[in-house]
């Protein structure tokens, strides 16, 4: 079997093709929509693991309001010679989390491109980022096989016109992604660029020859395709172009420019009124990054701070925040919030957990200018991807939108200034990549029959 396989900053779907109709596969049955799984990948104390729903599920009811418990442990001996005194054995101890959280893994799709991320302890055994994948990977692999009811013959991944912004990073999360694949077990993978695979499912509606742009805004990355497309089968891509922008990049703006008051900026300490430390505050950038502020040396800091602050009742919800696990709580509230500003002009942003007790009003006016460095970084790049393919505006047909961030009317509207509203075409902006995929894994492997015999 065939099978064309979205892996997703965010979400990932699958779904085979067998030349007349796609059928996607329930990657995740505790979803609310079974094709959509989350890539999320859970790894218990005792080595278990979840993925989807039920490992966000599982993490959520274990460690979101659990306090850290440090303390002084003996973890061995040393031997120190010292000249005129001799041998002196040393006893080891370390302050640790005797309470450790369990592991959950997001948005392993945009750590593929950093090469300062090697491998990560999980309970005193070092996972590389390749095995990490690898295990999500396997999973799907295991749903996929169980579904159609034979093995995975070939499979065809989306991947983004650019994972990085850089060609080095490029090559670097092509290559782990590659490795991953090995390691779960997938068989012959070919890769092929999400755009692309965007218009391939969009292709059965063509009966002439059309120019194509694809804008594709997903979790991790934006992508943008123009494709000439015919009824016949033509699929030529004329320019790709893309930057490591997606909607993770769009909730942490909104964290960084209008809630980081709520956890004590503009806090001085002290008679000197000495600024608060800015690591602090720079730490709040995602909920993977809050993790690492559980520390000794952080809490103490933030002690002092709230002992001698301004601001002190924000200070208390930024050490909540940290001590008691709300990081992901609080990107997820901030995540919906962003889904409901798309559809209202405005929205509120609420968490009363722990110390943590604030409402911030958010404006569609207020996100659009937060996102405002995005925004240009973008239209730039629809922008360079026509002049790369030698076209004006007016020479595309069809823009088709997919990703769920390509619903955000700020970009809605870019493409409507470029294009005109009357040619923009919204596919599903969760599975629209996965069937393209299926078609071109079914397509590649009509081909290879057909040079076969």
């Amino acid at each position: 079997m065939h099978v064309g396989l979205d892996f997703g900053t965010t979400n990932s779907t699958a779904a085979v093709y067998d030349g007349a109709e796609v059928r996607f596969i329930p990657l995740d049955p505790a979803a609310a929509n079974p094709a959509v799984m989350r890539s999320a990948l859970f790894i218990g104390r005792d080595g278990e693991l979840l993925t989807g729903k039920a490992a966000i599920d599982h993490y959520t009811a274990s460690n979101v309001g659990r306090e850290l418990v440090y303390e002084r442990r003996y973890i061995g001996e040393t031997e120190l010679t010292l000249a005129d005194i001799g041998t002196i054995v040393q006893s080891l101890f370390a302050v640790v989390d005797a309470n450790a959280p369990e592991r959950l893994f997001q948005s392993l799709k945009t750590v593929l491109r950093d090469p300062s991320y090697t491998s990560t302890d999980v309970y005193g055994t070092r996972w590389s980022i390749e095995q990490l994948v690898a295990a999500l990977l396997s999973e799907i692999k295991h749903r996929i096989e169980d579904y159609i009811g034979e093995p995975i013959t070939s499979v065809t991944i989306g991947r983004p016109v650019h994972y990085a912004s850089t060609p080095q990073g490029d090559a670097l999360a092509l290559e782990r992604m590659r490795r991953a694949c090995e390691l779960a077990g997938l068989p012959q993978v070919t890769f092929l660029e999400e755009p692309v695979a965007a218009a391939y499912a969009y292709a059965k509606e063509i009966d002439a020859l059309r120019h194509i742009l694809v804008f594709d805004f997903g979790g991790g990355t934006l992508d943008v395709t123009v494709m000439a497309l015919d009824q016949h089968g033509r699929r030529q891509v004329l320019a790709t172009g893309g930057v490591p922008v997606g909607g993770d990049v769009l909730d942490s703006r909104i964290v960084m420019g209008a809630l980081l008051p709520y956890f004590g900026a503009g806090a001085v300490l002290g008679p000197r009124k000495l600024p608060l430390p800015a690591f602090l505050l720079d730490g709040l950038e995602s909920w993977q990054s809050i993790l690492e502020l559980h520390t000794p040396r952080t809490l103490g800091i933030i002690e002092e701070a709230i002992a001698t602050s301004n601001k002190p009742q924000e200070l208390k919800a930024l050490r909540s925040l940290i001590r008691e696990n709300y990081g992901l709580l609080l990107y997820a509230e901030v995540e919906q919030a962003k889904c409901r500003v798309s559809t209202m002009p405005q929205t509120e942003i609420k968490m009363d957990a722990g110390e943590i007790h604030f409402c911030h009003t958010l404006t569609r006016i207020e996100f659009e200018r937060l996102i405002g460095p995005e925004t240009r970084a973008i239209a730039g790049c629809v922008d360079d991807v026509l002049d790369a393919a030698c076209l004006w505006p007016d020479q595309i047909d069809v823009v088709l939108r997919t990703g769920g961030s390509s619903r955000i009317p700020r970009f809605v509207r870019l493409l409507c200034d470029r294009f005109g509203s009357d040619k923009l075409r919204e596919q599903d902006p969760f599975t629209s990549v996965g069937a393209g995929l299926a078609v071109a894994a079914w397509e590649r492997a009509q081909g290879a029959h057909a040079r076969s015999v």
